[in-house]
């Protein structure tokens, strides 16, 4: 498969200089599948580093996921219920989310309930919400 592009990557590490490399969108994409995805089955903060958070809901009860506002903008993040033995919620605050029904709480309690972010420097937008209960 040929190449489909070049992006500019950039580390910041947490002292020193920021640095930044060409890398190919392939590269990235495969990596990003492979090493960019968290996996919750409790509650848990979500992982500011990853681009896809794989959610299964309880057996019994229900549980809260947090998510604290962005560290940098454009940042895909694509939360996903990915299972479930029942119809138990998992609910996510959003107090660092606009835009989309312009809610403060998310909430999955069923298979393939899909909450699609993106970031600026501050804030998650809602690109698309499909199945989640905003309210």
């Amino acid at each position: 498969m040929s190449d489909i592009g070049y992006v500019e990557q950039w580390t910041k590490p947490a002292t020193g200089v920021t640095q930044r490399k060409e890398v190919s969108l392939n590269s990235a994409l495969k990596r990003g599948l492979e090493e960019a995805v968290q996996e919750i089955s409790a509650a848990a903060a979500i992982d500011l580093n990853v681009n896809h958070v794989k959610i299964t809901g309880p057996a019994a009860s229900t549980y809260a996921v947090t998510l604290a506002a962005p560290s940098r903008g454009g940042q895909l993040l694509v939360i996903e219920m990915v299972g479930t033995t029942s119809t138990n919620a998992v609910t996510l605050a959003l107090t660092n989310v606009g835009g989309g029904s312009a809610a403060t709480t998310a909430t999955f309690n069923a298979a393939d309930e899909t909450l699609t972010l993106i970031s600026s420097s501050n804030k998650w937008w809602v690109l698309t919400e499909e199945g989640v209960t905003l309210a």
